[in-house]
């Protein structure tokens, strides 16, 4: 496959598209296109390059929305034969089986507080494929000798009041700034908005205080239900690095599905710790 397939790939998914590489990963008798043979599919319906045309390709597309829809990929078999399983109505006789590759852009993940705690977040994120952006009203937090290479670094206005980033829906939020008052800024502008994950950091009372600020800030308790707070897998962590190796876990089962809003309860309800009281 040559350069160009590649280079459309990595645009539809620098654009924010989740794509599906149907690839011919085996072929027998007479078929339209060579072992090896590649066709991307879209979300948004487009479609580039070929495997083959016609019927059978009509069917890959149809296949590969499949894919898209169950988020992961798998093989298929199709016949060039009028009848039988599998069969595409086609006299050419031949068999072919594709594999479908499910393909996503990198989540996006919105760190507030450079800190200790947000720095080793960051880290963390980078490690494990993340689009991150770290936000702080602390310009030398934000030096680009402190974070690795690929960080989106937002100075906001002081106490976090303005300039905070947008958050597209689909997003992870991690909540770890010095103090309530920028908390309470940030949650404010990080529930409501179809994020996928909003987590605080804080102590339970911390975490109780700031949710009713929220409130009587206009917030309702329908955008608050989606906090996660206090923050982070119950592993006893206790360091900066440890504590965002707990968060990071808590954003992977959600990504994965094992903490999702519908399955919430499948994640051990997060108990009291020293770590908890942190803030930055």
């Amino acid at each position: 496959m040559n350069l160009a397939f590649y280079r459309r790939t990595a645009r539809l998914l620098r654009r924010g598209r989740s794509v599906v590489v149907a690839t011919l990963v085996e072929r027998h008798g007479s078929t339209p296109r060579d072992f090896g043979a590649k066709m991307l599919i879209a979300d948004d319906g487009s479609t580039a390059f070929s495997i083959g045309g016609g019927a059978f390709e009509a069917l890959v597309v149809d296949d590969a929305r499949h894919a898209l829809a169950m988020g992961k990929g798998f093989e298929k078999s199709y016949r060039f034969a009028e009848e039988g399983d599998d069969a595409l109505g086609m006299v050419c006789g031949g068999q072919a089986r594709v594999l479908f590759e499910v393909v996503r852009p990198p989540q996006r993940l919105f760190v507030f507080g450079a800190g200790h705690i947000g720095t080793a977040l960051v880290r963390q994120g980078i490690r494990l494929g993340f689009q991150v952006t770290l936000a702080d009203d602390r310009p030398h937090l934000l030096d680009p000798s402190r974070h690795p290479r690929g960080v989106a670094l937002v100075r906001v206005e002081h106490d976090f009041l303005e300039g905070l980033p947008a958050i597209p829906a689909g997003a992870y939020v991690a909540i770890v700034t010095r103090c309530h008052r920028t908390d309470l800024a940030v949650v404010r502008h990080a529930v409501g908005g179809g994020a996928d994950y909003v987590g605080l950091i804080g102590s339970r009372r911390k975490v109780e205080v700031v949710k009713e600020r929220a409130r009587q800030a206009g917030v309702s308790d329908l955008a608050l239900a989606e906090l996660r707070a206090p923050i982070g897998l119950p592993i006893g962590a206790e360091t900066p690095e440890e504590i965002a190796v707990s968060i990071a876990a808590e954003m992977v089962a959600v990504l994965r599905r094992a903490g999702a809003r519908s399955g919430a309860a499948n994640i051990t309800p997060l108990q009291p710790g020293r770590h908890r009281r942190r803030t930055t």
